[in-house]
Order: C-alpha cells, then sequence, then structure tokens
C-alpha cells in the first residue's frame, strides 16, 4: 500500500507545466488493432448522453481503440467500484472527486501518471491549479476535467442604480470588507435593497477568511485551525456590515442559514443585491432570475491573501487494474484536450481546466457561461493553495457552526461567548471522529 501523509500536497508540480511544454504537438500513439479501454462514471442522462457522444468521436477517430463506457447513479457508482476493486477487475480509467481520491491512492486502487505526460498524456495546457490539485506526494495522479471556486454573485442592475462601477471604486477581483461596507449600505440607502447576504452563518466564507487570516480550516494532524480571535474576528466584520444597514435584519438572515435552494438566495428574491456560492451555480441562479449576474470573489482583509481555492470537480485516474495503460491514458489525454469531444462535453462537469479548451467553448456559450468563464479565468492566480479534504467529523463542525452563528444573528449572546462555545464543541467532536 503507499504510504503518503494524507493532509500534505506538495506544491512542487510546476516542474510538470515546463517538461510537458516539449511535448505540446506530439501525435497519437499507435495501437494494435481492438485495443479495449473501459471508461466507468457516476452519471446523470444529460452526462451519459454527452459521454457516450464523446466516446464514439474517439472512436471514430482511433479505429485501433475501442473505448466502451459504463455509468451508474452516484449512490451506486462506488459501491461497484469497491466490488470490482476487490475482484481485481477495475475499468482502465474511472471518475473519481477530491473528497475521495486519497483513499483510493491510499489502497493502490489508481496508480501515478507521471511515466505516461509527454508521451501519450498531454498536459501541456493545463491550469497549474489544477496539476496541483491532482499531485499528491510529488507524484500526479488524478487528471482534472473541471473545476470550482467560490463566487461572489451580484445584480449588476442595483450595483449601477447605486452609482458603483467596476473598476471605479468596485474591483470584482480584490475588495475589503471595509469596502463591501460602504458599497453594500450604498446599495441599501440607493434602492432600498441591502447590497449583501449576511454571510454570519455561511461557513464556505468563514473557511475563506481563516486563510485570509494565515490559517487552515483543519491542521495537517486535522486538529481544527481557527482560533478564538478568527472566529470573533469573522462575526464582528459581518456584525459591522449589518449594523451599517448593507445586510437585511439579522433574524431574517437567522431563519435562512443553512438553506441550500438557490431559489431562496437573497440575490434571487430581492432581499439582497449580492449571494455567495461555488462558481458552477451562476448558470443555475441566472436562469432565476431577470436582471443580469456579474461575478466576483469573496471580499477579502486588508491584507489580501488569498483565502478561496480552485476545487476539482471531478477527475478521471488511471487504475491498478488496466491492461494497456497507453491507450487508456491517450484516451483520457483526448478527454480533456481534443477541442470535438470538449465541445460536447462542454461545462457539464465544471469548468475546464485546459485553458485552450475554454477559448474554443466561448463562442457557444451562454451569457451566463461567459460570465463564469471569464471569472475563472481571472482568479488564475489569485487563489490560495489546495488543502486536503477535511478530515471525519467536518459536516458536523459545520453544522454547529451553522447553528450557533443563529445565536449572533438574533443576539442572543455576545459574540466572544459564541466564539468560546462553538471552538470548544468542535475540538470535541474532531478528537471523538
Amino acid at each position: 500500500m503507499s504510504k503518503f501523509n494524507r493532509r500534505q500536497f506538495l506544491h512542487t508540480s510546476a516542474g510538470f507545466a515546463g517538461s510537458v511544454a516539449l511535448f505540446s504537438a506530439f501525435g497519437r500513439p499507435a495501437f494494435a488493432q481492438d485495443t479495449a479501454v473501459r471508461h466507468f462514471w457516476w452519471g446523470n442522462p444529460e452526462r451519459d448522453k454527452r459521454t457516450f457522444a464523446v466516446i464514439d468521436i474517439y472512436n471514430g477517430k482511433n479505429p485501433g481503440v475501442k473505448v466502451s463506457g459504463e455509468t451508474l447513479g452516484f449512490a451506486d457508482y462506488f459501491t461497484k467500484l469497491t466490488t470490482q476493486i476487490a475482484g481485481g477487475n477495475m475499468p482502465d480509467v474511472i471518475q473519481q472527486g477530491y473528497g475521495v481520491l486519497f483513499e483510493y491512492i491510499a489502497n493502490g486502487a489508481v496508480v501515478p501518471l507521471d511515466d505516461f505526460v509527454g508521451k501519450s498524456l498531454d498536459i501541456s495546457k493545463m491550469d497549474q491549479s489544477a496539476i496541483d490539485a491532482g499531485t499528491v506526494d510529488g507524484k500526479f495522479y488524478a487528471l482534472s476535467i473541471g473545476a470550482n471556486s467560490h463566487m461572489a454573485m451580484y445584480n449588476t442592475r442595483l450595483f449601477e442604480e447605486a452609482g458603483i462601477k467596476v473598476g471605479e471604486g468596485f474591483d470584482p477581483y480584490g475588495y475589503t470588507y471595509d469596502q463591501l461596507k460602504e458599497f453594500a449600505a450604498a446599495i441599501k440607502e440607493a434602492t432600498g435593497v441591502p447590497g449583501t447576504d449576511d454571510n454570519t452563518a455561511d461557513y464556505q466564507n468563514f473557511s475563506d477568511f481563516t486563510v485570509q487570516k494565515g490559517a487552515n480550516l483543519y491542521n495537517e494532524d486535522s486538529s481544527y485551525g481557527p482560533t478564538q480571535e478568527i472566529v470573533e474576528e469573522y462575526w464582528s466584520t459581518w456584525a459591522a456590515i449589518r449594523d451599517a444597514g448593507g445586510t437585511p435584519p439579522g433574524p431574517e438572515s437567522a431563519a435562512l442559514a443553512g438553506v441550500a435552494e438557490l431559489s431562496q438566495l437573497g440575490v434571487v428574491t430581492g432581499k439582497s443585491a449580492m449571494s455567495y456560492l461555488w462558481s458552477n451555480q451562476l448558470v443555475g441562479v441566472q436562469g432565476l432570475m431577470q436582471d443580469t449576474l456579474g461575478a466576483a470573489v469573496y471580499p477579502n482583509t486588508p491584507e489580501m491573501i488569498p483565502g478561496s481555492v480552485i476545487q476539482p470537480s471531478q477527475f478521471v485516474c488511471l487504475t491498478r487494474d488496466s491492461g494497456n495503460p497507453e491507450a487508456a491514458t491517450a484516451y483520457m489525454s483526448a478527454f480533456v484536450n481534443d477541442l470535438d469531444m470538449t465541445k460536447v462535453l462542454g461545462l457539464e462537469r465544471g469548468i475546464p481546466s485546459n485553458s485552450d479548451v475554454r477559448a474554443a467553448l466561448e463562442p457557444d456559450l451562454s451569457a451566463a457561461e461567459k460570465v463564469s468563464v471569464e471569472f475563472f479565468d481571472k482568479i488564475q492566480g489569485k487563489t490560495a493553495p489546495l488543502t486536503a479534504p477535511p478530515p471525519s467529523g467536518s459536516a458536523e463542525v459545520e453544522q454547529t457552526f451553522e447553528r450557533l452563528a443563529v445565536s449572533v444573528l438574533l443576539g442572543e449572546r455576545t459574540i466572544p461567548e459564541v466564539a468560546t462555545d462553538f471552538l470548544n464543541q468542535a475540538k470535541a467532536i474532531l478528537a471523538r471522529a
């Protein structure tokens, strides 16, 4: 079994990009007639339709290869994969998520791709953030087929009515909480609509804030990273924005804590001018609105240390049981690079990690999709290093944060008191997980 530090990423994979630049124009490898490659993914009707279509394209371009597709719903996918691992008959190529990748590396189910880079596998056009995400202990295991990041989505009409213009007092790719407080209050004064959702109970925003303050949400030993000072400052920061009139009233925000439905977002219901989500949700939110959405990063502290990460939505990986790894990695390479194939895949699995693919897709994208891709291009190099997935117990910690943040929004207890309570509970949860 491969051994590695679960919480350690080696950010030395820049060498990959340099080493493969020489191979950007290499041709397809030749394979023996009737070479078989099996590709297994979790899907849905739309994803399955697109993926089978690109398999047909690949087979048409490579008559010596026969790629076959296998798909199950998410709930059944990993159960079937576990059975295949035990039986030693995994498909050649499997879809993986970031949260479970480490487990499959540890048990040897997926194998490194390094020996194929610059040969059957071309990563010369991949974003460095995507290469880093698939690299564990200096070995490259996973090829990103889509990525995601935190995004603030704002109603451009309300911003314009308040006289807030991009580039003139508002930089969507770098603004502070103090600036957010000013323009959120200004929007409320000009339009009657608070300028932003209140993120007091938003754990995603809190995780970014923690990194901006120089800590990690979880340490390498899986202990909790935020300090008493960080928790207090986060809740006090949003209290200041709320007190300035920039958010809805505390009880109104408390009622929405933990709500995941897009239809209840403030930017959708018209109860705020800015809401905070993952970037792949912008198209869905725009579909619920008449006004046009703009995209921005999450607010920052005055030090402007990046807090958000670019996180792969899915990977394709080479399995231990592949009978022809050269043919399998050539197919994987085409899956992320071939412009005919990627045109069919579109953005269904997230924003492609190949810059040329994003550029090729641009003419056929909807207006909202174009905003999403432009955002992804502009945040490259402006995000924090991707950390390992959170440890056991992290979901309960998040739920505890949301529950106790409600008492802050309702003014039931002081911020220092609630912060102490939260940290004590978080540490106890992780200790017993």
